[in-house]
């Protein structure tokens, strides 16, 4: 009978049916044989040919089995070793394991220790002891609900803490966003500043438009009259010179009429003394002329700058709201440059009619003094 070993994992089996050879098998077989085998090598006889033979199978058979045996002790020891490394692993988690158990052992023991140090054991009885466990399993228990209650509290506080912080993002976000909304404020407000500083530029000028209107309402008169009486002294002229005319052509046919008559001296009447001056009063009133038109002009541009300043005052108002109320649009600043084209006069044909052009011009000159330096700026 023979025992196998088994993995840690199997159990041991009995096998009863092989068996192994006894160590003094060779030995049985040979006893004194092989000393014979190798005397008588030389010469064998033809006798001991088939003992020979039988002692080499012999000899291979036990060599077959004794490989055999030795390739099944190999796999065993291998099995073994692997189930040593294998034991010595769970023997070190187990001691581990034996080790917390141990602690938490040694832990509950003090706590017991020193909730029971207050009382005598030998004194009390087994009623007292049983209550006495009892009182300590309540208060365990209490104690672990105290703890469940604790970690519950915990987990709360940080879920508190994580909304918390993300509330404090949110906060710095929209101090950003407020500091932003305060530097646009700060450039609205330099905005609203320039527009008045124009408003009352603008009022400026329109103090210095009614001035002008006022001085022009004056002027303007004057000029009237005086035109009104060229205009009649040249009526006067033409018509007079019309007269003349037909009255010398009545004459000539008068003097056909009478053939050789006395000769008729035809003397031509002088003009009055009121077209004496008739070249400068032409010149005076085309100066006039020139002047109102110029000031047609100035007018003309006046009232279309100020339709500029319309447009663009309302366009920086419609900006504004858009931006108080969210519509947010690029700014950009279209500046348009109004040229005057202003009527150059023309070249006076003798000294004494530059003279009298400077003269007339002067009051247009004095104009022009009284304006504000942008306007003046824009008529010049």
């Amino acid at each position: 009978m023979a025992w196998y070993y088994r993995p840690f994992s199997s159990t041991l089996n009995q096998d009863n049916d092989v068996s192994l050879p006894p160590p003094e098998a060779v030995a049985e077989i040979l006893p004194d044989k092989q000393m014979l085998l190798y005397e008588k090598a030389a010469t064998p006889a033809d006798g001991d040919v088939d003992d020979v033979d039988m002692l080499r199978r012999t000899q291979d058979v036990t060599r077959f089995h004794l490989d055999q045996e030795l390739d099944n002790y190999r796999t065993a020891m291998k099995k073994m070793a692997d189930d040593i490394q294998s034991l010595r692993r769970h023997v070190a988690s187990l001691e581990a394991e034996n080790s917390t158990l141990r602690c938490n052992l040694s832990m509950h023991e003090e706590v017991g220790r020193t909730l029971l140090n207050d009382v005598d054991v030998d004194v009390m009885t087994k009623v007292e002891i049983v209550d006495r466990i009892v009182a300590l399993k309540h208060k365990l228990a209490a104690g672990t609900v105290e703890m469940s209650r604790m970690k519950d509290r915990v987990q709360q506080l940080q879920n508190e803490l994580i909304r918390k912080n993300d509330r404090e993002k949110d906060l710095v976000m929209l101090q950003r966003a407020h500091q932003q909304q305060q530097t646009v404020l700060r450039k609205y407000h330099e905005k609203i500043t320039k527009m008045k500083a124009l408003e009352d530029t603008v009022r400026q000028q329109e103090r210095v438009i009614e001035k002008m209107e006022r001085m022009l309402e004056e002027k303007v008169p004057e000029a009237t009259r005086t035109c009104e009486q060229l205009l009649a002294d040249s009526f006067s002229k033409e018509f007079y010179s019309t007269l003349l005319a037909e009255n010398m052509r009545l004459r000539e046919e008068l003097g056909r009429a009478h053939y050789r008559s006395s000769p008729i001296i035809l003397q031509q009447q002088a003009l009055p003394d009121i077209f004496s001056t008739n070249s400068e009063k032409l010149s005076l009133l085309a100066k006039v002329e020139k002047a109102q038109g110029r000031i047609r002009a100035l007018e003309s541009q006046l009232e279309e700058s100020a339709r500029k300043w319309g447009r663009e005052k309302q366009d920086l108002s419609t900006q504004l709201l858009e931006q108080e109320h969210g519509f947010g649009r690029p700014s950009s600043t279209i500046l348009h440059d109004f040229s005057l084209v202003s009527d150059m006069p023309a070249m006076p044909a003798s000294p004494q009619a530059g003279l009298t052009q400077l003269q007339s011009d002067s009051s247009h000159t004095q104009l022009l003094t009284l304006l504000p330096w942008p306007l003046s700026i824009w008529l010049v």
